[in-house]
């Protein structure tokens, strides 16, 4: 067969491709060309069957997905539990797949999400409570009560301000996350699922967005101070010291008679507004407010000691705000306002091949995806319950994909080569990728691949820069010089040729190294397949990449073209 092999052709695992055939049962939304965007019901009709089959695309996954949650059916069911996100709960009993004797791997699946409402104590399980986890049993589609004491669930704190549900009964850890703890600590996400998780156990992570990863709301249009304090709120807690009344603005007057957490206080006096609660999150309105109130009672932290002032709570408030600039200014525009702990958390489940969704009712999920994967046309999308949205959800939800950039393909010997992702918008300034920084935090796109990387030369005289040494298997890359034709087409490629690749056929000769080098003498444009071991990896941030280093005594200098030392200052002057 003379056709050219299929662009980017990797060869997926048989989990893989279970997913993806799982994935093709969904109803598609043909809301863009280059998008895998589909529909599920999990709320009407067989919710069973649904679940399971919601279950098995997410559980065969091992790379990211992102699920948008319904919305409308959340506030239809009045912001409860039993109508908010949907998360599987497997019982212990339950192997792999939904019965014994399929089983092949034990699953544990984590949630993370600021809203869980831990905080508020026994009944926060319970499907009729303000929440956001619907947590539904595999087996059955019944809703998992998973208040402290049901179910086997017990409950834990972990860092400053983080609680944690775990169940002897089901392999879930529900985690009430919080995004000051993510942002100051690095290693947020990682060391709470290496707590819990176990030896051989396929991991499955679902993720919020808003408030637990990123420290801004599109839909909300809430900035980074608003998210900061409305996180503080959700952990504040007030000790009236006497029964008493708080009449605010022209709200219904309402009592209080015993400690509350201070943002379902403001939720209770807003009476379903929305827009006077995000009121609320603003300093001076939050500062007005805490004033009113000061004299009838204690601030605290949710169930510690001592009591503070209102002017300690805006102090660490600053110093957390503090933290969120410095980490900005560190990242760079790469992570748009994403907490440095998502990144390392993302690299590590990718190694193990586990599972990754992102569970979110607001629109940034795209944004997310952007800055987390070589290319987020890989990435599916799963909207639940599409058809039932508002006209202002659905609006929402397309308009992220129509903000990003995707250029088009150029043809290169017939086929259409993929093209990098040009960026995505923040605000109203387009964000970029920067190459180097984009390496360190999303590392690999997939580990132990098989790849084509294509190169053109303006004549054939001009050297690719790189150099190489023969290997029973090929070529193998052991530098890359910083400018030629390689150099740039890695800045163009979403996955760049890297020292420690395989060059496994140039064109369409393989098997003999030199005759690959003489094809690349001679010719203008190259396609080579390229192997890629797993163990190298670029890793994220505070990881070493031991397989990148060559040994320089071991490899052999070649260059593959002839060339002049004036020409590539970098290449050495007695080069072949």
């Amino acid at each position: 067969d003379a056709r050219p092999r299929r662009p980017m052709a990797l060869e997926p695992t048989a989990r893989e491709s279970s997913c993806r055939e799982a994935i093709k049962e969904l109803t598609p939304l043909k809301l863009h060309d280059e998008l895998s965007i589909c529909t599920i019901d999990l709320f009407n009709g067989n919710t069973l069957k649904s679940l399971q089959k919601y279950y098995k695309i997410c559980r065969e996954a091992s790379d990211l997905l992102v699920t948008t949650s319904s919305f409308a059916e959340w506030k239809k069911g009045k912001t409860t539990n039993g109508a908010a996100k949907v998360i599987p709960a497997v019982p212990v009993r339950c192997g792999y797949g939904l019965g014994q004797d399929e089983a092949q791997a034990d699953v544990r699946v984590f949630f993370f999400d600021d809203n869980i409402n831990l905080t508020i104590g026994p009944a926060s399980g319970s499907p009729d409570t303000k929440g956001i986890c619907n947590l539904r049993d595999v087996t059955t589609g019944r809703y998992v009560d998973f208040s402290a004491g049901a179910n086997g669930f017990t409950c834990e704190s972990a860092f400053r301000h983080t609680l944690i549900h775990h169940s002897a009964c089901y392999r879930n850890v529900l985690v009430q996350a919080n995004i000051l703890d993510a942002m100051s600590t690095p290693d947020y996400f990682t060391t709470i699922i290496n707590r819990y998780a176990q030896p051989g156990e396929k991991l499955v992570v679902y993720m919020d967005v808003n408030g637990t990863i990123f420290w801004s709301d599109s839909i909300m249009e809430l900035g980074p101070d608003e998210i900061l304090l409305g996180t503080m709120l959700g952990f504040t807690e007030i000790r009236p010291r006497r029964p008493f009344d708080i009449n605010y603005g022209r709200q219904p007057v309402v009592r209080i008679e015993k400690t509350m957490v201070l943002k379902q206080l403001l939720t209770d006096i807003a009476k379903g507004d929305e827009n006077l609660v995000h009121d609320c999150w603003r300093r001076d309105c939050l500062a007005d407010f805490m004033a009113q109130v000061g004299s009838n009672v204690e601030f605290a932290w949710v169930g510690k000691e001592p009591a503070f002032s209102s002017e300690e709570f805006f102090a660490v408030y600053e110093g957390y705000i503090s933290e969120l600039h410095r980490q900005e200014r560190a990242q760079g525009q790469d992570a748009c306002g994403i907490t440095v702990s998502w990144f390392k958390a993302l690299s590590k489940l990718r190694q193990g091949g586990h599972a990754i969704i992102i569970n979110t009712f607001g629109m940034d999920s795209f944004k997310i995806a952007a800055r987390s994967c070589r290319d987020p046309r890989l990435v599916p999308h799963i909207a639940v319950n599409y058809e039932g949205w508002s006209e202002r959800d659905q609006s929402k939800f397309m308009a992220q994909f129509d903000q990003a950039l995707f250029p088009k393909v150029p043809l290169l010997f017939g086929w259409a080569f993929p093209t990098p992702f040009a960026g995505c918008w923040s605000g109203s300034a387009l964000c970029a990728p920067n190459h180097t920084q984009f390496e360190g935090l999303v590392g690999p796109r997939e580990p132990d691949s098989i790849f084509e990387f294509s190169v053109r030369k303006p004549s054939p005289d001009v050297c690719l820069g790189a150099k190489v040494s023969h290997q029973d298997r090929g070529l193998k890359v052991t530098h890359i010089f910083a400018t030629g034709p390689i150099s740039q087409s890695n800045a163009q490629s979403w996955t760049p040729l890297r020292v420690g690749d395989v060059i496994q056929q140039v064109n369409d000769v393989e098997g003999d190294t030199r005759a690959m080098v003489a094809e690349c003498q001679q010719k203008v444009n190259l396609k080579f397949v390229v192997a890629r071991a797993a163990t190298q990896t670029g890793g994220p941030r505070g990881f070493s990449c031991g397989a990148c280093e060559s040994n320089a005594f071991d490899e052999e200098p070649l260059c593959f073209t002839i060339f002049s030392s004036r020409a590539h200052p970098e290449c050495p002057d007695d080069a072949p």
